[in-house]
């Protein structure tokens, strides 16, 4: 017996040893840069500068084999990572893989460490299930597979764990140890080694199963990786390889129990099993032909089951060839099965980004070897019509359990697709208009509450009623009633911008949202005001023609604004409809802000611009003329200022209607007018013998309108006026704008005879270089300096500054607004050459001054 058993166990040994044939090494010399990060017993790197750890020897006995040279560079797990992608390293060992990693770094295809990821903490804790991690701080390795995993999973359990990103595990058990995070997440093997270190013990939460692997650089070192792969596959399938003795010698050791007394007859057993397996094997041989004829038929059986089967049915292999093929597909894709295997989807569709979609997700399953189910938008090749799929990929594996393949299942869910759309549209959108409705609205009100909270930025929410629309409904009926507010939504929704919402809530009732009106409340409800109006007058102007008869409609808008105070979709409904309910006091057709104080400030400006616009070539606006006099008495020049006369309001300030005039363009309007007023009186005075100039303001955007050079040129021609007495004024801000340009065209003006003074002087940011090269008259110092002196030092001093620059740039000087005798004694005593202000003359009618004029030269 003892004969027998010593046999078997020396034909067991030899076939042991059979199995554990090595490989041929390739024989070329390979210099490769490998970035190592300290995380044992998976890798670091040994007081001798070798590569050790479990991923750290097995590197070691490939290169030793293959005669690599290997250079390490020590680096934390985040760093590692940066320098693979750049290419600075060649390898790095232990990276787990990932579909977003695989874009960017390459993979071997057999995994080198099978581990699992475990949450370690403090004695004594109660983390028991991963809800247990609601609340609670967890350091996790920054950049790591287990981050991506946690920031995208607990989110959606809707656990309220927070991530404590570290750049070393071990800092991660410190934390802890510390008090500082109640647990740490890590892979088994460095787990198992750390935690007695720290006083910390493992908690059941275990989760994410995960392959470690060699990675490289995109589309580098691809025969590195394969020769580690053929190495790993040798050792894998060899129990008494050397992959499994470095992963006995990095386990916990465990005690050898003593042969038991039966492992004798044991062995005579097993040697027993093995002759019957000889007997069964030849009977086996005898059913071979058999077995392969049923085969045959029932390949012939399942081609014809899958060709019936109403989905899309296809194998692909490692590299994403197609090699399997149901009907269905083939149809798809107007191919046959021999035109279809071996080609990748790249060839067969037309658009890229869907065909890098299909092979993101074929390699996820081949890579993580789960299953996957996703939906996917393909365009038929025979149809050309787009359907959705419903696919749910499954690996597939080969006799020895490697995933060689992936089988995919496609149900075409394009029908129930658009059902669910179609539900979705009546739930959300008015069936008449096609609006958003009611529910929608308070869905994006919501939304525009929560931007607006931060007070940043502002929005509105417009209630819109239709005034009178029953009598229309009554009159003329209902379908009429609808074809007018189908026409009503097409308005309000051309008038506002793609990021507003329009909804229709109720009968003849439209609520408008306004997002991004502005930052600032004033600008904000300006806008919304615009808005408002433009929608008022969109109904108004234009009356809704259905079947060749008008209906003139006009509505009531009330209007609040969403920020930072707006507590609630009520409140704001609440005030907005509130407004509008006012507006119909008021008796319809007009918009009512919530907000009394805006609303008065926005309504002001509304009127300034509509009665500027019909104030316009009317009596309402005229010129008055204030002189200029110099030391002695003498009128040395004279100003024209616009004045506006409102039939209602009475006199409107400048200040008010001339800022308004330049935002609106109405500036160029009163620019041409003024010119033709300056002409004219121009000619006047030298009927009376009185020869000095008369100045006028210009906006910077008239003046630098291409065509307003030929437009002073035609109306000098014109009226005879003498254009060397004619004084344009204009603003500091005119001489730091585009110098190049302005320069340009005050030299064209000069050539007409007309000289240019800077109003305002002294308040603006004049880059004083450039006044000796712009062709100036005369400065204008402004009122705000005058209005001080001689009380002011500083002021007194500035003025003085300016007489004497002035002086020595030669140019003329008029101080403005002054109204005492002692700012004109101190301005003359420093040598300027005229005044301007109330203490010499008011502003006038032009026909008083003539008038003035006529008498002082009257003989006596």
């Amino acid at each position: 017996m003892r004969i027998i058993i010593r046999i078997l166990r020396s034909a067991l040994l030899l076939s042991l040893a059979a199995v554990s044939i090595s490989l041929p090494a390739t024989g070329h010399a390979v210099a490769l840069r490998v970035g190592i990060y300290d995380q044992p017993p998976d890798i670091y790197i040994t007081p001798e500068g070798r590569p050790g750890g479990i991923l750290g020897e097995m590197l070691g006995k490939i290169a030793e084999r293959e005669g690599w040279t290997l250079t390490l560079e020590a680096c934390d797990w985040a760093a590692c990572m940066h320098q693979l992608e750049s290419g600075e390293i060649d390898l790095l060992p232990d990276v787990f893989y990932t579909a977003e990693r695989a874009r960017t770094i390459d993979f071997h295809h057999i995994p080198a460490l099978h581990s699992w990821s475990q949450i370690y903490a403090a004695k004594g804790n109660a983390l028991h299930t991963i809800q247990d991690l609601h609340g609670k701080r967890l350091a996790v390795l920054a950049g790591s597979a287990q981050y991506d995993y946690l920031s995208g999973l607990l989110p959606t359990l809707g656990i309220g764990a927070q991530l404590q990103t570290v750049n070393q595990l071990t800092q991660g058990f410190q934390l802890v140890q510390a008090g500082q995070a109640d647990g740490v997440v890590a892979d088994y093997f460095f787990g198992e080694l750390t935690y007695p270190k720290y006083q910390l013990v493992p908690t059941p939460i275990i989760f994410q199963p995960t392959k470690a692997f060699f990675a490289a650089p995109k589309g580098r070192n691809t025969a590195v990786l394969a020769r580690i792969d053929q190495y790993l596959s040798a050792w894998q399938a060899n129990p008494e390889s050397v992959y499994f003795q470095i992963l006995s010698q990095w386990r916990n050791p465990r005690p050898q129990s003593p042969v038991p007394w039966y492992s004798e007859w044991f062995v005579v057993a097993l040697a027993l099993m093995l002759v019957f397996a000889l007997i069964l094997a030849v009977h086996l041989k005898r059913r071979e032909r058999s077995q392969r004829r049923r085969l045959i038929i029932s390949e012939r059986r399942l081609n014809t089951i899958l060709d019936t089967v109403d989905a899309m049915i296809y194998i692909k292999d490692r590299e994403r060839r197609y090699l399997y093929a149901n009907r269905k597909v083939c149809e798809f894709f107007g191919l046959s099965v021999s035109d279809l295997v071996m080609r990748r989807d790249r060839e067969l569709l037309d658009d890229a980004s869907t065909a890098d979609t299909i092979e993101q997700s074929d390699q996820q399953v081949l890579h993580l070897e789960q299953r996957v189910a996703l939906q996917e938008r393909l365009t038929s090749a025979t149809t050309g019509k787009q359907h959705t799929f419903l696919s749910i990929k499954v690996p597939l594996r080969n006799a020895e359990g490697s995933v060689e393949a992936v089988c995919a299942i496609l149900t075409d869910t394009t029908d129930r697709v658009q059902a669910e759309e179609q539900v979705h549209r009546l739930a959300f959108y008015d069936t008449l208009t096609d609006l958003p409705n009611r529910r929608m609205l308070i869905s994006r009100l919501e939304q525009a509450l929560e931007s607006a909270s931060s007070g940043q930025v502002f929005g509105a929410l417009l209630i819109l009623d239709l005034d009178n629309f029953k009598k229309i409904n009554d009159t003329r009926g209902h379908v009429v009633g609808d074809r007018i507010l189908q026409e009503v939504a097409r308005r309000l929704v051309a008038r506002t911008r793609e990021r507003d919402t329009v909804s229709r809530v109720s009968g003849d009732e439209f609520m408008v949202l306004l997002t991004l009106l502005g930052t600032g409340i004033e600008e904000s409800a300006r806008n919304a005001m615009s808005v408002a109006e433009k929608l008022r007058l969109a109904l108004l102007d234009d009356p809704l023609v259905v079947d060749g008869k008008p209906s003139v409609l006009s509505a009531s808008i009330g209007l609040t604004l969403l920020q930072a105070r707006s507590t609630s979709i009520d409140d704001v409904m609440r005030e907005a409809d509130m407004a509008m309910h006012r507006a119909k006091e008021r008796g319809g057709n007009c918009v009512v802000f919530y907000e009394q104080d805006i609303q008065s400030e926005v309504e002001q400006r509304l009127w300034l611009e509509h009665d500027l616009t019909l104030a316009l070539n009317t009596p309402q606006l005229c010129m008055h003329l204030q002189p200029q006099y110099a030391q002695g008495g003498r009128v040395t020049g004279a100003e024209l200022l616009t004045r506006w006369n409102h039939p209602t309001r009475g006199a409107v300030s400048p200040a008010l209607f001339i800022p308004l005039a330049e935002e609106t363009g109405l500036i160029n309007h009163l620019s041409d007018w003024t010119l033709e007023v300056a002409c004219q009186v121009l000619l006047d005075l030298q009927a009376l013998d009185e020869t000095y100039p008369i100045s006028l303001n210009i906006s910077p955007k008239r003046l630098m309108d291409p065509n307003f050079v030929q437009y002073v040129r035609d109306i000098l021609e014109r009226t005879g006026a003498p254009g060397n007495r004619l004084i344009f004024e204009i603003t500091e801000g005119v001489l730091i704008r585009d110098a190049h340009a302005t320069m340009q065209r005050l030299d064209e003006i000069t050539r007409l005879g007309i000289r240019f003074s800077v109003d305002d002087f002294g308040t603006g940011y004049s880059n004083l270089a450039s006044l000796k090269r712009v062709p100036l008259y005369e400065l204008k110092i402004d009122k705000s300096l005058v209005q001080d002196i001689p009380n002011d030092p500083d002021s007194m001093a500035i003025a003085q500054l300016i007489l004497a620059m002035a002086e020595q740039l030669g140019l003329q000087v008029v101080a403005e607004g002054v109204e005492t005798q002692p700012q004109a004694d101190f301005l003359f005593q420093h040598d300027c050459d005229a005044l301007q202000g109330y203490l010499m003359a008011r502003p006038m009618p032009i026909d008083a001054w003539l008038d003035c004029v006529r008498k002082r030269r009257a003989p006596s």
